[in-house]
Formats: structure tokens, sequence, C-alpha cells
């Protein structure tokens, strides 16, 4: 129907950094290792900085975005954050001429084990999700150190069933996609995400466990979190 849109993750993500960059924020990529706190008189503990690949950056407030690593606020804030991470591959098919603005969301193929969503953009790509075969990693081994966000790849098993799924039904794209990737999404025990202030710590916060929303709910998530960070309510 007329009205409906999709959400190129990638080109959204990099608008909302641009915009935030154009409005005076500062960019800083670097690994999160623990969140610097120190002990007020009435008990509490404040945040006073991130360390952030070794250093420590000031801030007195911070909010953890972090999906699934998530996880990792539990050791940083001694706060249960019961995060499963969900690694699921997808694939990227590329056109060479214009697509059909339609989606195509298919039964279960019990041949490839497969259940297919296919999404086609304005780019000329082809993207399929529902490949099947996710992996859930539990919070001890995120915590642990199991999955760095760089090392969640694609499962090749998976690539080749979803391939063959999908060249069941057309043959206009050829056998070999353009790109394979995964992702890891975050989902708490009842799959509803966690946002608000950390209560024992003084200018924490944290919004995690979007699950497959995250995305589509960031900006709204952003603005509700930027309230209450800034102006105490939301």
């Amino acid at each position: 129907e007329d009205g409906g849109a999709q959400v190129s993750p990638y080109e959204l993500c990099c608008k909302l950094v641009e915009a935030a960059v154009g409005r005076g924020a500062e960019l800083m990529i670097g690994t999160a290792g623990g969140i610097a706190t120190e002990r007020e008189e009435g008990g509490l503990d404040r945040v006073v900085g991130v360390h952030v690949d070794g250093q420590l950056v000031d801030a007195d407030k911070v909010c953890v975005c972090l999906g699934p690593w998530a996880a990792l606020a539990q050791d940083w804030l001694d706060t249960p954050v019961p995060m499963t991470g969900i690694k699921s591959t997808s694939v990227v098919f590329k056109s060479e001429g214009p697509i059909e603005p339609f989606a195509l969301f298919c039964g279960e193929d019990d041949r490839f084990g497969t259940h297919l969503e296919v999404y086609p953009r304005n780019t000329g790509e082809v993207y399929l999700c529902g490949v099947g075969g996710s992996e859930y990693v539990q919070p001890d081994a995120l915590r642990a150190g199991k999955f760095s966000p760089s090392e969640v790849t694609a499962d090749p098993a998976r690539v080749e069933a979803a391939v063959a799924s999908f060249t069941s039904m057309t043959r206009r794209f050829g056998r070999e996609p353009d790109r394979v990737q995964a992702c890891m999404r975050p989902c708490l025990p009842d799959a509803l995400p966690v946002m608000g202030k950390v209560g024992h710590v003084r200018g924490a916060y944290i919004s995690a466990g979007h699950n497959c929303w995250g995305i589509l709910w960031a900006p709204v998530s952003g603005l509700a979190m930027s309230e209450l960070i800034l102006d105490g309510v939301a």
C-alpha cells in the first residue's frame, strides 16, 4: 500500500552520526573497557568516566547502548543484564536493473531449513534474512568476550542454504551473492528492551535489548533517553 517505507540500517546510522556531529557532537571510535565510578558521601556511586582503549575519558553521564555487549554492564555497574546474543546470517544480492519494491515473506522451506524474508532496496540490492540456524550466545559467554563485533561473521552453511532456497525461486541474480554478513541481535528473557537509569549509580543509564527492532526503534529510543538524561524525565 502507499505510505510504506523501508529503513536501510547502514544509511540511517551514517546519517544520524553525521547529523549529530554537525550539531557539535564528537565521534570517538574505540573499545570501551569499563565505566569509572567514585563513591559519594550518601553511599551511592557516581560516574566519572569511561575507559576507552585503555584511556579514561571524563564523563559524568554515560548511557550503555551496546546491543548484546550491554551484557558487559553487569560487571561494570554491578547490575543484572541477562542479555542473550542471537547471531544470524544474512545475504545480499545485487541487481543491475530496477527492482519492484515489494517485500517477500516466505514460509518454512524444509529443504534448506530457511524461512526467507526478501527485501529489495532502491540501491538495487536485495537483502535476505530468515536463513535459519541462528546461534544463541549466552550472557556469560558475551561477558567473557567469546564474540567481539569483528568476530560476528556469516555461517557458510546458512549462506549456502539461503542461496539454494532463493535461487529455487528466481535465477535473475545468479548464484553468487554480492555480500554475506551476520548480526548479533540483543534479546533479554522477556524479549523487551531495558531502558532507563541504573538506580544505584548516579549518571549511569542503559538502553539495549531491542532484538530485531533496534534500527527501527533507534530514533524514538534515542529521543526518550536524551530527554531522561538531560531533563530527568522522558
